[in-house]
């Protein structure tokens, strides 16, 4: 029995929405400031300018992605511990992950700063280029030892259920980014160095905002002393860390060989064209990251509550938003490549040749963000890691190769390597996902698992304003018959709803309209869930422990912006069955 009528969809898409923006902007915010560097060299400094900051741009990106890897993973399994009341664990998690992030930033700029001239060079080959390479680099290594303190404090303030506290923090430092590249170049004459030390104070703005949260105790996680288990830990956030980022990995190496292959085949204008795209990919790419993380997030948490309605509509919302978004930036490529020229200030770039790099690659990076999603969120996540990371790095080898290869016959041929690599592979993908679905059909419900567990389960929504506790009386009868309860166990239940009710109707904001309730039968008992997104509020240690309503157990989360209280009932109170 599932009864969905008045099921309330507004806190699934809110936590949804919020914690989508919050890992977006957190995989954005290293691009953002680049992507900023980049367009306000190109239009003040000129195209060599421009060109250093583009062929740097894979370099802060690898930096970024390797950190990400070290703590992402982490982030999630952490996540997982304290919805268990594994606190402890979920300590350890986090002090491998931040010690492990930092240590490979720091190795990174390290590295970077004592190859210094050699690594500028090699990256372009105009000496004028590799001039604004070297002076952009040398300060932008700063910015790289932010970047594992930043990383890891938004990605773990976000899996705590506090979104907002990240999306606060990064959205102010991109926009001191902004302000300060248009001070430091265009007033201040500071050259590219001005765009660097822009970035750098950026990344520190977002540290201040964000770290107060960890430094003063008001997170749950806390850095710990590293116990036997440290390299069982290690290696988990690692392997996680990896299937989450692993397009990271392969879009930054389409990057680096591509680069040099354009530049060899298409010269100078070719290169340029090419950049612009790596910049549009930069800056737009981290919505799939923001797709995957918060459906993995969110997904994991339904599947784990047996909310299969949940798990449908997370992953509705994400094809819908991955297919919208790329889809209008493909036509955008398509139709009007003058305004990207325009935006870059590329006015004398043959529009011709623009409009054929830019469908070539939209249509390219449409399937690789389509694919990346997919495989994510419905076969990583199902056990098929390494079908996954086949899938994304064929797509990446194939493009590149068939680039190779065609850049044989003519330059112009060379761009159509792209559409080689992805539509082939977005098929493969759908076939994969398909032959798949035909094997567990549950998949249509983009489960992580073959099946959710079958329950005699109940959900509704109390409407605030209108109290339609009628409605929910009646469908809590049908449930009570169903599942044999006792008159004492209702009575409990209804009363327990009544309190959890008023408490957060006056904790509600002007914006929500309901509050949501599941009751479930489980082996030995019955579970009743109650959610609301109003301000955070424990019941459970404000007087309303197991031992207040008679219950066997009472727990309480804050969850992805959600109060969600759960309190479970023994069957022993059903010694008088309902008839």
């Amino acid at each position: 029995m599932n009864i969905t009528k008045f099921r309330n969809s507004y806190l699934i898409d809110k936590s949804y929405r919020l914690t989508l923006v919050s890992v977006t902007l957190t995989a954005l915010a290293p691009l953002i400031a680049t992507l900023v560097d980049g367009l306000f060299s190109s239009n003040l400094l000129g195209n060599d300018a421009f060109i250093a900051v583009s062929v740097v741009l894979p370099l802060v990106n690898a930096v970024s992605v390797l950190t990400m890897i070290c703590e992402r993973g982490g982030s999630v399994l952490a996540a997982g511990q304290l919805a268990k009341g594994n606190r402890d664990r979920a300590n350890r998690i986090y002090t491998a992950a931040f010690a492990l992030a930092v240590l490979v930033a720091v190795i990174a700029a390290v590295g970077i700063w004592i190859n210094l001239d050699s690594i500028s060079l090699g990256l372009t080959d105009r000496p004028e280029s590799a001039a604004y390479a070297r002076e952009y680099l040398q300060v932008i290594v700063i910015y790289l030892l932010i970047l594992p303190l930043n990383n890891t404090f938004n990605d773990f303030a976000t899996q705590e259920g506090f979104p907002q506290l990240t999306t606060r923090a990064v959205i102010t430092g991109s926009m001191v980014n902004v302000v300060l590249d248009i001070l430091f170049i265009g007033v201040l004459g500071m050259g590219i160095s001005g765009a660097a030390w822009g970035t750098v104070f950026s990344g520190l703005i977002n540290l201040a905002l964000i770290s107060p949260y960890f430094l003063k105790g008001k997170s749950q996680f806390r850095l710990v002393r590293p116990q036997g288990d440290l390299g069982a830990i290690i290696g988990e956030n690692l392997k996680h860390g990896f299937g989450f980022n692993v397009y990271f990995i392969v879009v930054n190496t389409f990057m680096l060989l591509g680069n040099a292959l354009v530049l060899k085949v298409a010269g100078h204008d070719g290169l340029t064209l090419f950049d612009v795209c790596l910049q549009i990919q930069s800056a737009t790419f981290s919505v799939a990251m923001g797709l995957t993380m918060a459906g993995v997030s969110l997904v994991t948490y339904m599947r784990a509550s047996g909310d299969s309605d949940g798990l449908q509509r997370i992953m509705n919302n994400t094809a819908s938003i991955v297919i919208g978004f790329y889809g209008v930036l493909l036509l955008l490529l398509v139709t009007v490549p003058q305004f990207f020229l325009w935006c870059f200030g590329l006015d004398g770039i043959d529009l011709a040749l623009a409009r054929r790099v830019f469908t070539c690659f939209g249509i390219y990076y449409f399937c690789f963000c389509v694919v990346a999603v997919y495989v994510t969120v419905v076969l990583q996540l199902a056990g098929h890691v390494a079908a996954k990371i086949v899938l994304v790095f064929a797509m990446g080898t194939i493009a590149y190769l068939s680039m190779l290869g065609l850049s044989k016959v003519s330059a112009d041929a060379m761009w159509l390597g792209m559409i080689v690599g992805g539509v082939p592979i977005l098929v493969a993908s759908l076939a994969y996902g398909y032959w798949e679905h035909r094997k567990y059909p549950f998949y249509t419900m983009f489960s992580m698992v073959d099946k959710l567990p079958s329950r005699i389960k109940f959900e509704c929504s109390i409407d605030y304003e209108q109290r339609n506790f009628d409605e929910m009386k009646k469908k809590m009868k049908l449930f009570a018959d169903t599942c044999e309860m006792s008159e004492e166990m209702s009575s409990k239940m209804y009363s327990t709803i009544q309190t959890l009710f008023n408490n957060a109707q006056e904790r509600r904001s002007s914006q929500l309209k309901y509050l949501d309730i599941s009751l479930c039968e489980l082996d030995d008992g019955i579970q009743m869930t109650i959610k609301d997104c109003g301000r955070p509020y424990d019941p459970v240690h404000n007087g309303m422990d197991a031992a207040s309503v008679g219950a066997r157990s009472a727990t309480y989360r804050y969850m992805f912006t959600m109060n969600v209280t759960t309190i479970v009932w023994d069957k022993t109170l059903n010694q008088t069955k309902k008839k």
